[in-house]
């Protein structure tokens, strides 16, 4: 078996306002449950992000994070038509102050669309820049995230909570999208990870966990047993991830 040390695309932190199982307070109790398992680097969301608003939860997760060099601040962005949300070359100066090379959106939560119209200047920087786009699945449809990943080819789409029933609409999305990524924590999929890599190649995925509403050792197990060459394993774990964030350009 591999001996691998994982990077971790789908971690929170911080008090969300529904009861969960297990919550993650602060960046202290993450690592200590985190790094015995091999998860020692990751992009870390803030539940005020999705819960209140993006401003509030960017400063919170940069403030969290401060010199923590091996987990990263994900932040949340909004067009910036509404003059809530700085436009996009005062956010990349923003981002670039405080070290944010991935950015979530919540469309389906916070109210846009995909359309050009709306976020067309937002995915110009990001594609320019080429920073990481995380999305979850459930807010937004496999046609939209097609339309976005042709319109912006250079832009990686890494999609999380990816349910273990979207396979149809999944695969051909990833055959018709190369920058089209997928993190494995919620596609708990007998076999699936061999049949994406089979089918795709094992740089299509990236490892994630969904810490702290899943439980992290689910994701390690996935991973660790899958019936896939070690080198497979590798670039999953961290390898990917490690590729994707040293191209952006901030």
């Amino acid at each position: 078996m591999a001996d691998l040390e994982f990077f971790d695309m789908h971690l929170s932190i911080g008090r969300p306002r529904g009861p969960q199982f297990h919550i993650a307070p602060d960046i202290k109790t993450l690592k200590d449950e985190l790094v015995p398992l091999g998860i020692t680097g990751g992009l870390v969301k803030h539940s005020l992000s999705l819960e209140a608003h993006p401003s509030i939860g960017n400063a919170e997760i940069v403030s969290a994070l401060a010199g923590s060099a091996d987990f990263m601040p994900v932040w949340a962005v909004l067009p910036h038509w509404t003059g809530e949300f700085p436009a996009p070359e005062e956010l990349v100066r923003q981002m670039a102050r405080s070290h944010v090379r991935a950015v979530v959106m919540y469309p389906a939560q916070h109210s846009f669309s995909l359309r050009d119209s709306v976020v067309g200047r937002l995915f110009d920087m990001l594609a320019r820049l080429k920073v990481v786009l995380l999305l979850p699945q459930p807010q937004a449809a496999f046609a939209a995230v097609e339309e976005l990943s042709r319109h912006w080819p250079s832009l990686p789409v890494v999609l999380i909570d990816v349910g273990h029933t979207m396979a149809r609409e999944l695969y051909p999305t990833l055959a018709a999208c190369p920058n089209v990524y997928v993190e494995t924590s919620t596609y708990m999929v007998h076999r699936g990870i061999e049949d994406l890599c089979a089918k795709f190649g094992p740089q299509r995925l990236l490892f994630g966990s969904r810490y702290p509403y899943y439980n992290p050792g689910a994701a390690v197990a996935a991973l660790q047993y899958a019936r896939i060459p070690d080198q497979a394993k590798t670039l999953i774990a961290s390898g990917n991830a490690n590729v994707l964030l040293g191209e952006v350009k901030l």
